[in-house]
């Protein structure tokens, strides 16, 4: 790590998770209604309406298969809010996707700046969970291959994990849930928090 700039990647990474933790609340309380008791659906017109806020022009890359330009057809695309009726299927439908997008996005902030290269076991743990994100929910891990420790909160990552789920469904129990990303980050934080203090003192002395 270059420590001339390692406070201020650790005050960005403040920053960054400070963000990701609170999209995440946010869009938990949002749906947290719907995701208890069912009932009405968010409204996706709304989102659609949002849409024309925009820079680009996408209707000049609308092409057919033979590269010939198109017109693009509004309704390409158009979500669909399914329905649930357990509230477990709605938080898995509501919640896991954007917890694997801040998993992502926090691991490869690590990646970025170096910092997933510590030992920390909460920072092993977290670039596991980044690893899965990215494998489909699945964890992958080689039997017999060194690795540091990797655990937050009493849980712990290592090779009986590898072929499972990271977070459950109906079908398969999960090692995560929506409460252990945010904690995790909510530490990472603190961890971050902590490093830039020590490296700021250091340079001092």
């Amino acid at each position: 790590m270059d420590h001339g700039k390692a406070p201020d990647a650790c005050a960005a990474g403040v920053a960054f998770i400070d963000a990701q933790v609170l999209m995440l609340n946010t869009h938990a309380g949002l749906l947290a209604k719907w995701i208890e008791e069912g009932g009405n659906a968010p409204d996706l017109g709304a989102a659609e309406r949002l849409l024309e806020f925009r820079h680009a022009r996408p209707e000049e890359h609308a092409h057919s298969e033979d590269g010939t330009p198109t017109k693009g057809d509004s309704t390409d695309n158009a979500p669909v809010w399914p329905s649930f009726n357990e509230p477990s299927q709605r938080v898995a439908f509501a919640l896991h996707v954007p917890c694997m997008n801040a998993i992502i996005a926090v691991g490869d902030f690590f990646d970025v700046h170096r910092l997933s290269a510590s030992r920390t076991p909460e920072v092993q743990f977290l670039m596991h969970l980044r690893d899965a994100a990215l494998n489909a929910n699945i964890f992958s891990i080689t039997a017999g291959e060194h690795r540091p420790h990797a655990a937050f909160g009493g849980l712990v990552i290592d090779e009986k994990l590898d072929g499972n789920a990271m977070f459950g469904d109906d079908a398969r129990k999960g090692f995560i849930a929506f409460g252990d990303v945010v904690g995790l980050l909510r530490y990472l934080r603190k961890l971050l928090r902590s490093m830039q203090t020590a490296i700021s003192a250091g340079d001092a002395g």
